[in-house]
């Protein structure tokens, strides 16, 4: 019994031995400049634990501490997390000193799984400040083939027409029971890889589709390289899978057939020197970039619209006032509705601030003094998490819990949200190139939806779904649940008429981000 005593007494003693040189050693790194560390209670540990929660972690530190920036100290990095939205503009100004291209470099060699000299490639030129390697000449790259002009107009001209196709296909089989988000799913995914894809697209086989949706749920595995092979393991199949579509695609000149955005991302993966299935394997993050946000985002605007009676009709005036009527055909300009129906577009942006959930990030490549106060150290990563931002009462007020369909329309008298303060798209130098791209597919194929068809939950009322279980490798959360509707052709004065969509050419975007916003 002495000797359990004595064994319990020595361990016990080691754990605080243990716990009092961490503390210690924590103290003693942190510079009294650096902004204050927080979960610190299990040094080093404490902010590993609580991240298990999510958003949910940020949120609720800086609820209890109210800092406009604090450090989270882990293994071998600190953290510095961004709560105050006036810092965001400071973080964002220092494009090369906060840098997020060492970061994605890196994240995307894991995901992608190229070859070692692939990564050479990646990787290459991307350290120190003043670097321009893959990630920064390939934003340059495709930037014509995604700002507002005549080569997104063609990429978003087809995308319209896939949707359009598609309301057709169902209002052909209307009435009918469907599961919301897998039809979305599928449709969204025709839509988009057909108009960047070209006539050879891959993912018009079943095994492509089905292997991208195999896959996606290990990113986050294998962005962390957590012995991927054996947690991830469906993923690496599927992944490999789709690079051998895509090889077919690339060796078989598809890629000539197919958008502009394809075609400059294909030639900026030859002026770097890939080759060989490389080039496929680069492709991945091309697929992840159109694919994984646009189907949540179009999952969430279409239920919100729905399911309150006085939005819906709201939203479908607002699209029938955007059509040219005739005696027998309804020609629907989706360029008008991106620019006449505020209330659509409005519950877009809410969808985006209320259901995101992703986060800025930048390494530290020089200390710097972030607006003059704080010191953020060399080789430190510099956090923005969107939810902190999107749950700001400073910046959208005391209904920030709840989803305001109106939130985003401007009107006198009303006080507009602070624009740094929503991060849907990211921002700054990590803004998503491709938004207008796919704004414009989910307002085409949401707008085509309501003004077609009525929706009913088969339950008899609607349950909205959780998104505890959100892949948080996306930048909007995935509902946990599915939900399942009757779809019928709705009843109206242009029931029976034939319709027409369009998209008619502007080299306007839509005002999504801060920086869109004149």
């Amino acid at each position: 019994m002495a000797t359990i005593s004595s064994s319990l007494l020595l361990g016990l003693s080691g754990l605080l031995a243990t716990y009092v040189f961490l503390h210690f050693l924590l103290m003693l790194t942190q510079n009294p400049q650096e902004p204050r560390a927080l979960a610190t209670g299990i040094p080093f540990l404490s902010p590993i634990i609580g991240m298990r929660k999510k958003g949910k972690f940020y949120t609720e530190l800086r609820n209890k501490f109210n800092l406009p920036v604090y450090t989270l100290r882990i293994p071998f990095m600190r953290l510095y997390i961004i709560n105050s939205t006036e810092l965001i503009p400071a973080v964002q100004r220092q494009i090369r000193i906060l840098d997020f291209a060492p970061l994605e470099a890196k994240a995307a060699m894991n995901v992608m799984g190229a070859s070692p000299e692939g990564r050479k490639i990646l990787v290459r030129d991307v350290e120190g400040v003043g670097g321009f390697g893959y990630p920064i000449l390939f934003d340059k790259a495709i930037h014509p083939a995604v700002t507002p002009g005549p080569m997104l107009d063609a990429m978003n001209r087809l995308s319209v027409l896939k949707v359009a196709e598609t309301v057709e296909l169902l209002a052909a089989q209307a009435p009918k029971t469907l599961k919301l988000f897998d039809w979305i799913k599928k449709e969204i995914t025709h839509a988009t890889t057909e108009a960047v894809y070209g006539p050879k697209n891959p993912f018009r086989d079943a095994k492509v589709r089905e292997d991208y949706y195999k896959f996606e749920p290990g990113i986050i595995t294998l962005l962390l390289n957590i012995f991927p092979t054996l947690f991830a393991k469906e993923s690496v199949q599927a992944r490999k899978d789709i690079v051998d579509s895509f090889h077919n695609y690339f060796t078989s000149r598809g890629h000539e057939e197919g958008s502009g955005f394809v075609k400059a991302h294909y030639q900026h993966k030859i002026d770097q020197g890939l080759t060989g299935r490389d080039i496929a394997s680069f492709e991945i993050g091309g697929i992840v970039a159109i694919m994984s946000n646009t189907i949540p985002a179009a999952f969430w605007l279409l239920y919100h619209t729905i399911t309150d009676a006085a939005i819906l009709a709201e939203c479908r005036k607002e699209v029938i006032d955007c059509c040219k009527i005739s005696e027998d055909t309804c020609t629907l300009d989706i360029a008008q509705v991106k620019a006449s129906c505020p209330v659509l577009l409005s519950i877009l942006k809410e969808t985006l601030r209320f259901h995101g959930i992703g986060t800025s990030v930048r390494i530290v490549m020089q200390d710097h003094l972030l607006d003059g106060k704080y010191l953020l150290k060399k080789g430190g990563v510099v956090m923005i998490p969107g939810v902190v931002q999107h749950t700001s009462i400073p910046a959208y007020g005391e209904t920030v819990g709840e989803f305001q369909h109106k939130r985003f329309v401007r009107s006198p008298g009303r006080k507009r949200p602070n624009p740094v303060a929503f991060r849907g798209f990211g921002g700054g130098s990590t803004l998503c190139p491709g938004r207008n791209f796919a704004s414009t597919e989910v307002l085409a194929f949401v707008a085509l939806a309501i003004v077609r068809f009525d929706f009913e939950p088969t339950k008899g009322e609607w349950v909205f779904p959780t998104t505890y279980n959100a892949n948080m490798a996306g930048t909007i959360a995935q509902p946990d649940h599915d939900v399942e509707v009757r779809v019928s052709l709705a009843t109206s004065k242009l029931a029976d008429k034939k319709w027409n969509v369009v998209l008619s050419g502007s080299d306007e975007g839509i005002q999504l981000s801060a920086e869109d916003i004149r």
